[in-house]
């Protein structure tokens, strides 16, 4: 890890300053505050407790921001499989769910497993399983949303 009296005060609001000016997301400006606090001689762990996350996060946030500058600090996709539906898509989706079957054209009060994923394949033409459907019918925790 980078020793945080390498990033100084000054550099550390030079970073905020071009984030605020990129129009940067809030996740990267929360870190880079915490950079910034550090950079101004607060202990890792102090800002640690005052962000609600552990001390090595916050000396992995300063240590980015050294290195690699406000870009470092932005989220990165972590690993796992990317999800089938776009963003758009899934925000539809849970629109659809707040809604009955028939709001579609299906007959029946409730979505369920199967008639969720037929609907998908035939609007999107994306295979999910109706396990994934059930799934994504519990999180939306729709009242038209039934888990058979």
């Amino acid at each position: 890890m980078v020793n945080a009296a390498k990033l100084d005060g000054a550099q550390a609001r030079d970073m905020i300053r071009v984030a605020l000016a990129c129009a940067r997301s809030g996740p990267v400006l929360h870190r880079l505050d915490a950079v910034l606090l550090v950079a101004e001689g607060q202990p890792c762990a102090e800002v640690a407790r005052l962000f609600g996350v552990d001390r090595r996060t916050v000396a992995r946030w300063v240590h980015a921001a050294y290195v690699g500058g406000v870009d470092a600090l932005a989220e990165h996709h972590l690993g796992g499989r990317p999800g089938r539906l776009s963003a758009d898509q899934t925000a539809e989706l849970q629109a659809l769910l707040r809604a009955p079957p028939s709001a579609c054209g299906y007959g029946g009060a409730r979505w369920c497993g199967k008639r969720l994923a037929s609907h998908v394949a035939k609007i999107w033409g994306v295979s999910l399983s109706v396990r994934t459907c059930q799934r994504l019918m519990a999180g939306a925790h729709a009242p038209g949303a039934d888990e058979r």
